[in-house]
């Protein structure tokens, strides 16, 4: 498919970003922050190094929990470089998480915009959680997390949007149910905190108002974080995730 060009503009009319019109992906931005991942080359093939573990240069880290186990892992020769976070059927607790080993790096104040293209190659399952987006630190199941603003899916195709900012707890159904296999882009604009808004595949889920994320400081400075994750029982659940771009004003 031919990619059409399309540019975005904020509210004083200067283009921010172009993006291809047929899939919504966005090309390019012009903000100063800048991270553009597409799990390309062999350094992902080496392995993504364990949470504590960091490597330098290498901003990912894995969490695994379970000894079923869990994975998370480049998928070999996967056009375009594909992650793939996917949980076990052991009767056990497990996660899969892909983020910054705690190395909290976007200021939400600063006008951030989180993009990420994935799909669910197996739909979570009973009791399990698949979460992508922004996060405070890594904590034992992703709703105990202090700070996010992320997409969620539980038990399910059906994708939720959420935000928690210390003040409020938010969450809604966008009314969209992912299947098996689908690649979507997801795209979550904090350029007024006030007004946070989601969007999958370019259309907007969420209405004028009803996210926000009124968290400042040090409170507000989240990582990258993709996950699957479950309690307890026999539950599944593969997420492929294909690029995650995130960007912000510095100032």
């Amino acid at each position: 498919m031919t990619t059409i060009v399309g540019s975005r503009q904020d509210a004083d009319g200067n283009t921010t970003a172009i993006f291809d019109t047929n899939t919504q992906e966005t090309i390019a931005r012009w903000l100063p922050i800048n991270f553009d991942e597409d799990f390309l080359g062999a350094g992902h093939a080496a392995g993504i190094p364990a949470a504590g573990s960091p490597v330098a240069g290498y901003p990912w880290v894995k969490k695994i929990v379970g000894a079923g186990p869990p994975t998370v892992a480049l998928v070999a020769n996967a056009g375009g470089g594909i992650v793939a976070n996917a949980l076990t059927a052991t009767s056990e607790k497990q996660d899969a998480a892909l983020y910054f080993n705690d190395q909290l790096t976007f200021d939400m104040t600063k006008g951030v915009v989180w993009e990420a293209r994935v799909a669910f190659t197996v739909l979570p399952t009973t009791l399990v959680e698949s979460v992508f987006g922004l996060q405070s630190a890594w904590i034992d199941g992703p709703d105990n997390a202090s700070y996010y603003a992320q997409f969620q899916a539980s038990a399910s195709g059906l994708i939720n949007m959420r935000t928690k900012d210390g003040v409020n707890t938010l969450s809604y159904s966008t009314g969209v149910t992912l299947i098996a296999g689908a690649f979507h882009i997801f795209k979550i604009d904090a350029s007024n905190t006030a007004d946070v808004q989601f969007f999958i595949d370019g259309v907007r889920v969420s209405t004028p108002g009803q996210m926000s994320f009124a968290a400042t400081g040090a409170n507000a400075i989240l990582q990258p974080y993709l996950s699957m994750y479950k309690a307890s029982g026999t539950g599944v659940g593969t997420l492929q995730i294909d690029i995650v771009q995130i960007a912000s004003n510095r100032v």
